[in-house]
């Protein structure tokens, strides 16, 4: 509980911070985010974050059915974990490639797993996941093309969370009209090699100064996305990444 509320105050203040001293960072946060939501939502992280049971599943595959570990670029400070609280929000604290620390957040009805390298929350009866990505050498000023083609290659690539088995086919990867909100279809394998045809929506954040990307990925077959869409939706709406106030303690990886 501890842990939360420093993590949550942490990012009120980053937020703080940002907003009265560098004001044009927030160009790529998407429009439809309300600022006064995400900041009751941290709000609430700070008084409600008795933590929740951890699922438990394997890391790679289509659903995480493998045994094979995807590289999602995830990496937890050392000495940290992730919690999720009643509510449903996650927080966590990870290391980008320069060393530097990130605080990311996002709101989901699906328990947060334990067993994963990454970070990740899964619902176990069903097909539907959020997970979180780190890209390095995708700044914020990249092309559109250039980056779809980045988060393609490492969601749907062989070493991704999609490719365990075999890298996906029938591709498709679009932005949609949300800033910085991409949808993409295709179809994945299973263990068994049968196909699973899927769909993803995935929010992208700027850290390290605009130097690296993070997204959150989020979910689900292609028959239930319909059906499921508001709720994916919400989840990658409710995703915050920020660059966790400078101090003089040395963040190990």
């Amino acid at each position: 509980m501890l842990c939360a509320t420093v993590i949550s105050l942490l990012l009120i203040i980053a937020n703080l911070s940002q907003s009265l001293q560098f004001p044009y960072r927030y160009e790529t946060f998407s429009k439809s985010i309300n600022r006064r939501k995400v900041v009751r939502t941290i709000f609430s992280a700070s008084f409600l974050a008795t933590s929740v049971p951890l699922a438990r599943a394997f890391d790679g595959g289509v659903g995480g059915l493998g045994k094979t570990k995807p590289e999602t670029g995830v990496v937890l400070r050392e000495g940290s974990a992730p919690i999720q609280n009643r509510e449903g929000i996650v927080t966590a604290e990870i290391v980008s490639n320069k060393g530097n620390l990130i605080l990311v957040e996002f709101k989901t009805p699906y328990p947060l797993l334990s067993s994963t390298t990454g970070l990740e929350a899964r619902d176990l009866q069903k097909p539907d996941s959020a997970f979180v990505q780190v890209i390095s050498g995708v700044p914020s000023n990249t092309e559109k093309k250039a980056v779809t083609r980045a988060l393609s290659e490492n969601i749907l690539g062989s070493k991704g969370k999609f490719g365990a088995y075999s890298v996906p086919t029938d591709i498709k990867f679009r932005e949609t009209e949300v800033p910085n909100l991409y949808k993409a279809t295709f179809t994945a394998y299973t263990p068994a090699m049968r196909e699973s045809e899927r769909t993803i929506l995935v929010q992208c954040k700027w850290v390290d100064e605009g130097e690296t990307l993070v997204a959150l990925v989020v979910g689900t077959t292609m028959v239930r996305f319909k059906s499921e869409q508001k709720t994916l939706a919400n989840i990658a709406e409710s995703f915050v990444a920020i660059d966790a106030p400078k101090t003089q303690l040395a963040v190990k990886r």
